[in-house]
């Protein structure tokens, strides 16, 4: 019988292990050129919170962004949704 994936993988580093997360930022692929606001952002929200980044442009990536939000909103953790249009400038 084949070993499970966490059986193959080493432990994580002592320092990672001890390592507390503050908040998690689930954001669209196209917004990385925009890391310093989106971060500065999420950096704003109080520990523990997860900013969800909608894409402009309706689509499947955008329902799966909503119903994660939605997901871990119903879990009782602190979810704060904005859009893209926040953080790219307008011409």
């Amino acid at each position: 019988m084949p070993k499970v994936i966490y059986e193959l993988i080493s432990p994580p580093p002592q320092a990672l292990r001890k390592a507390k997360l503050d908040n998690l930022a689930l954001v669209p692929a196209s917004l990385l050129p925009y890391k310093a606001a989106w971060q500065q952002l999420a950096n704003e929200q109080p520990p523990g919170t997860t900013l969800v980044v909608l894409p402009k442009a309706p689509g499947k990536s955008g329902q799966t962004l909503g119903m994660v939000a939605t997901q871990l909103q119903a879990r009782g953790h602190l979810v704060k949704v904005v859009t893209a249009a926040r953080f790219i400038p307008t011409l």
